[in-house]
């Protein structure tokens, strides 16, 4: 099963995870949430999560109309299963 980002829902790879304070990776989170052990915007709310994400979908020039619709539509359900807003 594929990991997804503990912040975004965005899928992590070893290539895109975010860093600890001492340099190492972080083993949930991506680089374009977490970085150097901090949050790169430790103050974002949920909706403002969920309208960056979306945005990023609909900006994504590789993926099909119909997986960009789908993707859309699950974002919100999938971001609340998170880690980072769980508790939120």
């Amino acid at each position: 099963m594929e990991k997804f980002c503990q912040s975004c829902g965005m899928p992590l790879t070893t290539a895109n995870q975010g860093t600890q304070k001492d340099g190492t990776a972080a083993q949930q989170y991506c680089h374009l949430c977490y970085q150097a052990g901090e949050w790169t915007e430790p103050t974002a709310t949920f909706e403002q999560m969920l309208a960056k994400g979306i945005a990023g979908i609909q900006a994504d020039s590789t993926t099909g109309r119909f997986k960009k619709w789908f993707l859309v539509k699950s974002y919100p359900m999938m971001l609340k299963k998170v880690s980072r807003w769980q508790a939120k």
